[in-house]
């Protein structure tokens, strides 16, 4: 008897002892995508934060592949300790899953959500050779050529994928999807006029837009951006009813302790109150800070979202 209830305090005891010491290494922050794209930067600017707080090394290690699932499925079966970390979008957490025949992991069972981190709306972007000045005129050029205008994303199943699906939908036009490993060569592309236009992640398409590299037409939130006040939302461009926000969120693998959750938890909502905030900010991210629940929670209903919107568009699991 005496020897059960040593087992059950030690199971007990052991976690919480490892988690008042953590971290005592180098902990890996896991992205599942290219560098130079907004979960990127996110994962680097969290990780420095992390770093000041917590005193180790919170390091940034880019696994791209199979829109995300590559990385994701590494930080999945990675030890539960709190050592590998995955900063993921809404497509590694919520959309994958039904874009794929076979996928490698249930997000809500591999994962131990720890924070939504931010929000963040989408720019619709053209080249700046593109004959069309807003979106009423892109549309005409979409019905004009039905099926000949591209538009790229970072992968199928990305937040740029699913905001054209449903542009597509409002707007009554068919157009080209080119699916690449990442936004940032999207972006490269479409600058070279190799593709006509892009609902690109804010963080990536504001410098270009705001320089007069990229002609911005519109932005996929509910209200203008004070970093592009002149650019209209799409509400206001004639697509009443469109509204996309995506977000990139932090976990870890399913198991890891719940004090190390909620002390990387706290140490990023503390963040999030002070310098994080404003560089957030400053590339057009909108801080959240949720709970973990909470973050559970949003997930499992952004997923269920997805799938709607994944059978609307008549999308065939690869």
């Amino acid at each position: 008897m005496l020897s059960k209830l040593a087992a059950v305090l030690l199971a007990f005891v052991v976690p919480c002892a490892a988690a008042q010491d953590y971290p005592h290494k180098p902990v890996r922050l896991i992205v599942p995508f290219p560098p130079g794209g907004s979960v990127d930067l996110v994962a680097r600017l969290v990780g420095k934060s992390l770093q000041d707080a917590l005193k180790q090394p919170f390091v940034a290690d880019n696994k791209p592949g199979a829109s995300g699932n590559v990385g994701a499925a590494y930080v999945a079966k990675a030890p539960p300790d709190g050592y590998t970390l995955l900063v993921g979008s809404a497509g590694v957490f919520a959309a994958n899953q039904f874009l794929y025949a076979n996928p490698p992991f249930d997000p809500l069972q591999a994962f131990a959500p720890i924070m939504r981190i931010v929000d963040q709306p989408n720019i619709l972007v053209v080249g700046t050779q593109s004959p069309a000045r807003n979106v009423n005129e892109l549309i005409a050029l979409a019905k004009a050529r039905p099926g000949k205008l591209s538009f790229g994303s970072a992968s199928v199943g990305s937040a740029q994928h699913f905001s054209t699906e449903i542009f597509m939908q409002q707007a009554g036009v068919e157009l080209l999807h080119v699916p690449y490993k990442g936004g940032a060569p999207a972006l490269v592309d479409l600058m070279g006029g190799q593709i006509d236009m892009l609902f690109d992640t804010s963080p990536t398409a504001l410098p270009y837009a705001r320089s007069g590299k990229l002609r911005a037409l519109a932005i996929t939130s509910r209200q203008r951006s004070p970093l592009l006040p002149d650019v209209p939302t799409m509400k206001e461009a004639g697509l009443p009813d469109f509204e996309v926000v995506t977000w990139t969120g932090i976990a870890a693998p399913a198991g890891t302790p719940q004090a190390v959750i909620d002390r990387l938890n706290a140490a990023i909502r503390t963040a999030l109150r002070g310098e994080l905030r404003r560089q957030l900010e400053e590339t057009s991210l909108i801080p959240v800070g949720d709970s973990p629940e909470a973050f559970r929670e949003f997930i499992r209903k952004d997923a269920d979202s997805y799938a709607r919107l994944v059978k609307a568009a008549k999308i065939t699991p690869q």
